[in-house]
């Protein structure tokens, strides 16, 4: 079986169409790599990831009793939107503890959509049960009360869009007694 010289150039072309069509499919391969970086390049400069609101905690006020086993207060946040979108939120999830006594809880959905650079006032409702403030008068009769407490403000705020939950935690000592 010899080859002929009509055969080997049939082989080579052959061999070369191969060739080709390898060499296609690469350089098809790299195109549309190429292009979906690009897309996703485009896609994410039009559309950026929107940073974290900051809270502050600006009050706390005494609300009008409800009921003689319940107290309600008010804490005073200052919501912080640094995006240029304003920012809807779904709800609100928090609790306030004070000499590690976890003393008030509360959750919202009535929460002001955050304006696009710039602060929200947020006033939430906070509830306390008498175990709760029996338990911290019970750390204050084994400790004793000193001119000022540890407070423990932590939130979770949960985004209506794609941004995931805020988890806000704060930490700061209120004073008691007056100045001296």
């Amino acid at each position: 079986s010899q080859a002929t010289p009509e055969s080997e150039c049939y082989s080579h072309i052959f061999l070369s169409l191969k060739t080709r069509e390898l060499l296609m499919k690469s350089i098809l391969s790299r195109a549309c790599l190429a292009f979906g970086i690009l897309l996703l390049a485009a896609c994410a400069s039009l559309n950026p990831v929107p940073k974290h609101p900051d809270v502050k905690l600006v009050g706390i006020r005494v609300l009008p009793a409800e009921s003689l086993l319940q107290r309600d207060l008010a804490v005073d946040l200052m919501i912080v939107n640094p995006n240029n979108k304003d920012l809807s939120v779904r709800s609100i999830s928090y609790n306030v503890s004070v000499e590690n006594v976890k003393l008030l809880n509360g959750i919202s959905s009535d929460v002001p959509v955050l304006k696009a650079n710039g602060e929200t006032p947020v006033a939430l409702k906070l509830s306390a049960d008498v175990l709760s403030v029996l338990s911290l008068l019970h750390h204050f009769a084994s400790n004793g009360v000193s001119d000022k407490v540890n407070y423990n403000f932590s939130a979770v705020i949960d985004f209506c869009a794609w941004l995931p939950s805020l988890h806000v935690d704060k930490k700061g000592v209120l004073p008691l007694g007056g100045t001296k």
